[in-house]
């Protein structure tokens, strides 16, 4: 027994003269590997001793195996894990299990990572909520020089103290956390009792779980990293598009300040047409779209003179060519913008109708694409209801029958009873 607890590596032989097999149970119950009986012959001593160093080779063989099975489990749990106190964990347990140290200790310097207070420790082993304490950086001093450390007896004193040591270090094992030009952490083992001791297997083992733990953390430093990079990118590039977007919003607006009379009307349609899109069940993202389409619907007609869109009597052949353009050049204005592509079927498509009778295309029904068969019903019913330079406001409710007189003709008969049910409810008002 007390060979054992020592943990020397000895093939142990009882021989006796009381062959029964009471005698071989026991002996195998104290620690024996066999036994002989007397007399025998030298033959048999040879015999028992080979038994026993085969014995003792299978047992090294088994126990690398095992060692060879838990590397492999705990790379493929990194190799698969991002967040870094998860694989903090695996590495601290898995060195545990290996050298059944009474004292593991697992540090993470300061600025390793976010997930992580400056300074974290993992402790485990039976001693784990004691007040041991490692000395970093004589440990750290020690592995600036060399790859690792393995001490036995008292030279492991000079490492670890505090007032629960009760008893001299028996084997004292540290390994660095190293990733090319520093060190994030420091990975360290302790045993107090003889029955533990440690070996170059158990030294090359941790440091194989140190280089992996230290690999996967910076790789995970590097991904948050990227990650944070791509955010602020992101960002940048969300506040770029909002103010292009408010600049080209910007245009179109300053059409409207020249004329009193249609003045805040392409606000009015974004709201009618998001009235419309929303009483047709569209995606909450399509609705918005179809609102900022409705706000830019006669962006085109910046290159139109305020003296033309004004002009109180009738349009001439040249005029009403010039102002069909708008849709065109709304369309030109918004393609090469690739942010705001999705929004030109709106811009260039709210003068078709129906019966194919529109422009500039002369789609016709489903031909036309949605947003522009919305936006169409949203601008005719605006421009019926406000004042312009050739004739009053009309009433709501004969512009509400105006829609539906021509429902299925100029406009999509879906679209106009949307329409129609909003102004039921109450959403559409004078």
């Amino acid at each position: 027994t007390e060979i054992n607890n020592r943990g020397y590596q000895l093939v142990k032989v009882i021989m006796t003269g009381y062959g029964t097999i009471e005698t071989a149970v026991q002996a195998m119950k104290v620690g024996a590997d066999d036994y002989i009986l007397k007399p025998f012959k030298m033959e048999e001593v040879l015999s028992v001793l080979d038994r026993g160093f085969d014995r003792q080779r299978l047992m090294r063989e088994n126990i690398t195996l095992r060692e060879t099975v838990n590397l492999y489990r705990i790379a493929e749990t990194i190799a698969h894990e991002s967040d870094s106190q998860r694989i903090l964990q695996e590495i601290a347990e898995a060195s545990w299990q290996e050298t059944q140290a009474d004292y593991l200790y697992l540090s993470i310097f300061p600025t390793r990572a976010p997930q992580w207070d400056p300074g974290s420790v993992l402790r485990t082993g039976p001693l784990a909520g004691s007040s041991l304490t490692i000395d970093e950086q004589a440990i750290i001093d020690l592995l600036t020089r060399e790859p690792s450390l393995l001490v036995q007896g008292v030279e492991g004193q000079t490492f670890i103290g505090g007032p629960d040591l009760s008893g001299p270090t028996v084997s004292f094992c540290a390994v660095p956390l190293m990733v090319p030009g520093r060190m994030l952490g420091l990975l360290a083992a302790a045993s107090f009792t003889r029955r533990t001791i440690f070996t170059e297997g158990h030294r090359k083992f941790l440091h194989i779980l140190a280089t992996k733990a230290a690999a996967a953390l910076e790789n995970t430093r590097l991904v948050e990293q990227l990650q944070g990079a791509n955010r602020e990118l992101l960002e940048a590039n969300r506040q770029l598009q909002e103010n292009f977007q408010q600049s080209i919003l910007g245009f179109a607006r300053a059409i409207e300040q020249n004329d009193p009379y249609t003045r805040g009307h392409s606000d009015r349609v974004a709201q009618y047409s998001r009235i419309i899109a929303a009483e047709l069940a569209l995606d909450a993202s399509i609705v918005e779209d179809i609102f900022f389409a409705g706000q830019l619907h006669d962006i085109g007609k910046i290159g139109i003179s305020s003296q033309k869109l004004n002009k109180a009597g009738k349009l001439n052949a040249p005029e009403i060519r010039m102002f069909r353009r708008h849709p065109e050049m709304g369309k030109q204005i918004l393609e090469p913008i690739p942010f705001m592509r999705h929004l030109i079927s709106g811009v260039y498509c709210h003068h078709e109708r129906y019966d194919g009778q529109g422009y500039p295309q002369g789609l016709c029904g489903e031909e036309i694409p949605l947003m522009g068969r919305i936006i169409a019903v949203a601008d005719t019913y605006d421009a019926m209801t406000s004042d312009r330079s050739y004739r009053k406001a009309l009433p709501m409710q004969v512009a509400v029958e105006e829609l539906r007189a021509n429902s299925g003709t100029q406009f999509d008969p879906m679209v106009v009873q949307s329409f129609l049910a909003a102004v039921a409810k109450g959403q559409i008002h004078e």
